[in-house]
């Protein structure tokens, strides 16, 4: 379907209507997604109150990964994979704070002005892969994935806002719409919203800092089945069979170089 782009009042109905469509465009990735999104913002219901820092990026995490499906649906696919990425950043910043609460693992005050510690980011990553390496790696592999194409500027990027007709240039707004690589985005960005509740179950194990709503380790399990089922379903089509295959080839040839 093609949304109009010609004018900013064009570009704000067509995101509009994009969002409200969005179901009937992409179906199940789209429900699973949204679902999985509303479950991250809402699986916390009470956090002690001197672990703030994990209620701090919890807020975070929650509003890029809901930026994150709405970016993809409007056919933003380099802003959905840069928000997922400060979903997973967020994420790993909130799981360290479950077990290391203190203040000065976040910030401290220099001549009355809020100073970051050098370093963080790998102060915690380097936490997570000592203490929870299978999710440490799971994030590791996803960011890996995001950083390769999506969150810098580089030809894949560009590949979707930019098209040659003939002799003319067509650079959209909205990316060339192709189902099949924005259902593989909200699958993405459903299985990211697992990862990290998942860790987040899981460190909170010996700490009981976190109170989980009522029934989560079921729910959880339930949505995880059916974002499973979604990717079966996207591996069983002839065009990811290609891709694969293409894929193992290549590092077949880079083996034997």
């Amino acid at each position: 379907m093609t949304y109009p782009q010609s004018t900013l009042q064009e570009l704000a109905e067509s995101e509009r209507q994009m969002v409200l469509e969005a179901e009937g465009r992409f179906g199940k990735h789209w429900l699973e997604a949204r679902a999985s999104s509303i479950f991250l913002s809402r699986c916390m219901i009470a956090i002690d109150h001197d672990r703030m820092h994990v209620g701090r990026f919890s807020a975070i995490l929650k509003k890029h990964h809901l930026l994150a499906i709405m970016s993809a649906v409007r056919l933003h696919k380099s802003q959905a994979m840069w928000n997922l990425r400060q979903v997973l950043e967020a994420g790993a910043h909130a799981a360290f704070a479950i077990a290391n609460p203190d203040d000065e693992h976040f910030f401290k005050w220099e001549n009355g002005v809020l100073v970051l510690p050098p370093k963080l980011p790998g102060k915690r990553y380097d936490w997570l892969a000592q203490n929870h390496k299978p999710f440490s790696d799971a994030i590791k592999a996803k960011k890996d994935l995001l950083n390769e194409s999506q969150t810098h500027a580089n030809v894949v990027a560009a590949h979707g806002v930019f098209r040659m007709e003939g002799n003319q240039v067509q650079a959209p707004f909205f990316d060339v719409e192709d189902e099949y690589h924005v259902k593989i985005d909200l699958w993405l960005a459903a299985a990211v919203a697992l990862d990290v509740m998942k860790l987040f179950r899981e460190v909170n194990q010996g700490h009981n800092v976190i109170e989980f709503v009522e029934g989560f380790d079921g729910h959880l399990t339930t949505l995880e089945n059916r974002v499973m089922a979604l990717m079966d379903e996207m591996k069983a089509t002839e065009r990811w069979q290609r891709a694969e295959a293409a894929r193992l080839a290549a590092e077949a040839a880079t083996k034997d170089v």
